[in-house]
C-alpha cells in the first residue's frame, strides 16, 4: 500500500546504498558517511507518508502533433508519455520518456499533453448563458480540468472566495475517478497516493483562493477520511468541525456486514479568523418561543442550571448565591465572597414578605444559576417568578430566539439530507428520467453545508468538483429564501462514463470529438441541470414538476443569471503581442464582478463594454481620450491598462479617479496569463 514505502522497495534502496558505500576506499570517509546515513535511517516522518511524485497531465486534443511535443496514445496508458522526435506526413517517431524505447505511431492516434509543471496558456470560451436575473451578477460554470481552472481563478479571485464546497471522488476502488485518463480501481496499489497527490495540488490552490475568514467544506467517506485529515494537518489547516451526515437512511450493505448510512462533512479553515455559521431552526424549535417583547421572541426557562457535572455547585461555587423573591419580582441582595469557605456571605437580611431562593433541585441537589449575580442585576427585567409543577417557587429567565439560528451539531440526521429522496429523485424530476448521475448530493444537505460555512448574502461560493451542479442549485435556493446575491462558480470536467466510451469507440468516435464531448458530465448533466432549475423548465418547454420543501414550485425557477464557459488552451506560438484580447475578455469580466454581457473587441485602441463593469486601454498614447470616455460610464469599476512600462502605468493610475480598481496588463498575454509554473 503506497501510504508508506513498501519494504521491498526500501530494501532494494538500502542494498544499493550499502553497495555504493562499500566502494569507497577511504576508510574515514566511508565510516563518516555510514554514520550520517544511519542517523537519517533512524528518522521517520510523523504523520502521513505517501508517494508525491506521481505527475499529472492534461490532454490538449486540438494542439498539433509536432516535433518537441509530448504525447500519449489516445487509447494507451496515461503514464506512457512520449517525446515526438520526427514527423513525416502522418507517421510519427516517438521516444518513451521513462524507459527510452522508440515507437512509431500515426498522428490520428496521438494526443498532445502538458504536464502539470509545464506552463500553459488558458482561455475561457463562452458557450452558453441564461439571463433571468436582471442586473444581478452571473454565476459561472467552467468546463475544465479543475487544477488548471483553479490556477486561472487565482488571477481573478485570489483571497476573495468566501466558501469552497467540494465533493471529491471517494476513491472507493470501484473505478469512480481517473488519474491521467486511467480509471483508478482497487487493483491499483498506488490508488491512495494518486488520490492524495491529486487532492494536495488542488487544496494548495484552494487555500490561496479563500478569504482569511473563508471556510472550506469537504464531504468524504471512510475510504479516505483518515488520510485526508492527516494531509490537512500537514497543510496547516484547522478542522473547525467534523459533521456526520445521515445521507442514506436505508443503509448501504458491505462485505463486512455493516450497513453504511453516513458520510462526513469536514469544515476546514486556514486562518484563526474563520468561524462556522449557524443553521436555521426547525418550525418545531421556533414554536417554543411563544412570547415576545420589543426585543425578540422568547420562551421562559428555569434559571437553575440543569444537566451535567458543570451544573453542580461544586463545579462553580460563585454561581451559587441567594436571590430574594417577592411576588413576581426578584432582587439580588448585597453579599461578599468568603475565600476561606468559598461561598457568598449575605450582608443584608430579606425584607418583609421576601423569600430566599437558592438553585437547589427538588431532590435536594445543590446546583448553580446560569448567570453571575452582576449579570442578573444588570438584566433584572429578563426574569420573573413562577411556581413549578411541585408548587415550588422558581426563578425563570427569558431565553431569546437567536435570529441567526443554531450552531451546527456534529450529527445531522434530518430526512431532507437523504441523497436518494433529495438527490437522485430530485434529478429525476429535473430531467424526467433516471440514471442521469450516480450518487448526487441532497440539495438540502449542501444548502446547510453552505450555511455552516457562513455563506452570507453576498458570498462568492466555489465548487471545483461540481458533479451534477447541486452547489449552484443550492446557492440559487438560498438566494430565493433571503433575497441574497450569492455568486457561485462551478468547475467540472467533461468526463464520459466508461460504458458510453466503449459504445462510442465502436462507432469510431473518440475523445476530443465534439460528438463525444456531448456525453460528458458537464455537457449532459451539470449545465442542463443548472439551466433547467433556473428556467423552471427543460429545453423542450416541459415545466419541472414538484416543489421544494419550502413549498416553492420547482417550475417557478429562480431570478438568476448563469454564464457557461469552456476552458481552452492556446498555442503560445500563435499568440501575437497585444492581439489576443478577445481570448482574455472573459477573465477580465470575471474579475470585474461577472456583471452584464462580456462584449466583443471592435478596435485595437480600447475596449469598453456597454453594460459590464470593466474597460481596457490597449494603446497608451490614447490615454487622455480613454480617460474622458470612461468618465461617461458610471457602472465601470475596473480598468485594465496594457503597457510595457510600470512607470507609465503608475502615472496613468494617478490620473484616474480613485473609484477604479486598476491592473497592468504588461509585456504580453503570455506574461500575464501563463499558469502551471510549479507555483504549488
Amino acid at each position: 500500500m503506497p501510504i508508506k514505502t513498501s519494504p521491498s522497495v526500501q530494501k532494494k534502496s538500502q542494498n544499493r546504498l550499502d553497495y555504493l558505500l562499500s566502494q569507497i576506499s577511504e576508510n574515514a570517509l566511508r565510516l563518516g558517511l555510514e554514520r550520517e546515513i544511519s542517523k537519517l535511517r533512524m528518522n521517520r516522518k510523523f504523520g502521513l507518508v505517501y508517494e508525491e511524485h506521481m505527475p499529472e497531465h492534461v490532454r490538449l486534443y486540438h494542439h498539433p502533433v509536432a516535433v518537441g511535443a509530448k504525447v500519449v496514445f489516445r487509447n494507451g496508458k496515461g503514464e506512457d508519455v512520449f517525446n515526438v522526435m520526427n514527423v513525416e506526413k502522418k507517421a510519427v517517431q516517438l521516444f518513451h520518456e521513462i524507459d527510452g524505447h522508440w515507437e512509431e505511431g500515426g498522428i490520428e492516434d496521438l494526443v498532445v499533453i502538458k504536464k502539470f509543471e509545464e506552463p500553459i496558456y488558458p482561455s475561457l470560451i463562452p458557450v452558453d448563458r441564461i439571463v433571468k436575473g436582471g442586473s444581478k451578477p452571473y454565476h459561472s460554470i467552467i468546463n475544465a480540468d479543475n487544477f488548471h481552472a483553479l490556477q486561472l481563478l487565482l488571477y481573478t479571485y485570489e483571497g476573495k472566495v468566501d466558501v469552497i464546497y467540494i465533493d471529491p471522488p471517494y476513491n472507493t476502488g470501484s473505478r469512480d475517478w481517473k488519474y491521467n485518463n486511467n480509471y483508478v480501481d482497487s487493483n491499483d496499489q498506488y490508488r491512495h497516493s494518486k488520490w492524495l497527490s491529486m487532492m494536495k495540488k488542488r487544496l494548495l490552490l484552494a487555500k490561496k483562493l479563500l478569504k482569511p475568514k473563508g471556510v472550506l467544506c469537504i464531504t468524504i467517506d471512510d475510504y479516505e477520511m483518515h488520510h485526508l485529515k492527516c494531509m490537512l494537518e500537514d497543510l496547516s489547516a484547522e478542522i473547525l468541525g467534523t459533521i456526520i451526515i445521515k445521507n442514506n437512511p436505508s443503509g448501504r450493505s458491505t462485505v463486512t456486514g455493516v450497513s453504511i448510512s453516513h458520510e462526513y462533512a469536514l469544515l476546514v479553515a486556514f486562518s484563526q479568523n474563520a468561524k462556522v455559521g449557524r443553521l436555521d431552526r426547525t418550525e418545531k424549535q421556533i414554536a417554543r418561543y411563544n412570547f415576545s417583547d420589543e426585543i425578540s421572541p422568547f420562551e421562559w426557562v428555569n434559571f437553575r442550571k440543569h444537566g451535567g457535572v458543570d451544573a453542580l455547585r461544586v463545579a462553580c461555587p460563585t454561581m451559587f448565591y441567594p436571590i430574594f423573591v417577592q411576588g413576581e419580582k426578584i432582587r439580588v441582595p448585597s453579599m461578599e465572597w468568603d475565600t476561606d469557605l468559598r461561598e457568598w456571605k449575605l450582608l443584608e437580611d430579606p425584607k418583609a414578605g421576601e423569600l430566599t431562593v437558592l438553585p437547589v433541585a427538588p431532590d435536594g441537589e445543590e446546583r448553580r444559576w446560569k448567570w453571575a449575580k452582576e449579570t442578573v442585576k444588570a438584566n433584572i427585567e429578563e426574569f420573573c417568578v413562577k411556581k413549578d409543577r411541585n408548587k415550588e417557587v422558581g426563578i425563570y429567565m427569558k431565553s431569546r430566539l437567536n435570529q441567526e439560528g443554531l450552531l451546527p451539531l456534529t450529527v445531522w440526521d434530518k430526512s431532507e439530507y437523504s441523497a436518494t429522496e433529495h438527490g437522485t429523485n430530485l434529478l429525476k424530476k429535473i430531467f424526467g428520467e433516471t440514471g442521469i448521475f450516480s450518487f448526487p448530493k441532497s440539495l438540502y444537505a449542501v444548502s446547510d453545508c453552505l450555511r455552516a460555512c457562513n455563506a452570507n448574502k453576498d458570498a462568492i461560493i466555489l465548487d471545483f468538483f461540481a458533479g451534477s451542479g447541486t452547489t449552484l442549485h443550492a446557492t440559487c435556493l438560498l438566494n430565493s429564501e433571503d433575497n441574497g446575491n450569492r455568486r457561485c462558480i462551478l468547475v467540472t470536467n467533461n468526463e464520459v462514463e466508461e460504458k458510453i466510451i466503449k459504445k462510442l469507440a465502436d462507432k469510431g468516435i473518440q475523445e476530443g470529438n465534439s460528438h463525444f464531448e456531448r456525453y460528458g458530465i458537464c455537457e449532459s448533466v451539470t449545465w442542463p441541470r443548472c439551466k433547467y432549475v433556473v428556467q423552471g423548465k427543460r429545453d423542450d418547454g416541459t415545466k419541472l414538476p414538484g416543489e421544494y420543501l419550502s413549498g416553492r414550485p420547482i417550475k417557478e425557477g429562480f431570478e438568476e443569471n448563469i454564464q457557461y464557459f469552456r476552458l481552452d488552451y492556446l498555442d503560445p506560438n500563435a499568440v501575437a503581442y497585444r492581439e489576443k484580447l478577445e481570448d482574455i475578455l472573459p477573465i477580465l469580466w470575471l474579475m470585474a464582478g461577472a456583471k452584464g454581457e462580456i462584449g466583443r473587441v471592435k478596435n485595437k485602441d480600447w475596449f469598453i463594454s456597454k453594460d459590464s463593469a470593466f474597460a481596457v486601454l490597449m494603446k497608451e498614447s490614447l490615454f487622455c481620450e480613454f480617460k474622458a470616455e470612461i468618465t461617461n460610464h458610471k457602472d465601470l469599476t475596473h480598468v485594465f491598462i496594457v503597457t510595457d512600462s510600470e512607470e507609465a502605468y503608475r502615472d496613468m493610475c494617478m490620473e484616474l479617479p480613485s473609484k477604479f480598481k486598476t491592473k497592468m496588463l504588461y509585456k504580453s498575454y503570455l506574461e500575464n496569463f501563463r499558469i502551471n509554473i510549479a507555483q504549488t
